[in-house]
């Protein structure tokens, strides 16, 4: 699996590597099958966005988006919108 973390604005710290690898192990329990992931962090006015894209053997480019005033809060949210989507599309499957 490859991982690119991608920081806009903002210095890409080891405790931002930390939160994305924990979410990420928690998201391989879903569907271990994840060839690429895409993590970009904005800084932005008036907080945060996270954009996450990722491919998988079963699915091809799925991806999620958050915007939130608190970091952790905001990677927390990006990667619990990616888990729905996961979800929906194994529903439709």
């Amino acid at each position: 699996m490859s991982l690119k973390i991608k920081c806009e604005h903002m210095e890409l710290t080891d405790s931002i590597k930390a939160t994305v690898a924990d979410y990420i192990e928690k998201l391989m329990v879903i569907d271990p099958e994840f060839k690429h992931v895409h993590v970009d962090v904005i800084k932005e006015d008036t907080g945060y966005a996270v954009d996450l894209k990722m491919d998988t053997e079963e699915f091809n480019k799925v991806s999620a988006k958050a915007h939130n005033v608190n970091l952790d809060e905001c990677i927390k949210e990006a990667f619990f919108h990616f888990e729905k989507v996961i979800e929906k599309k194994a529903a439709h499957q």
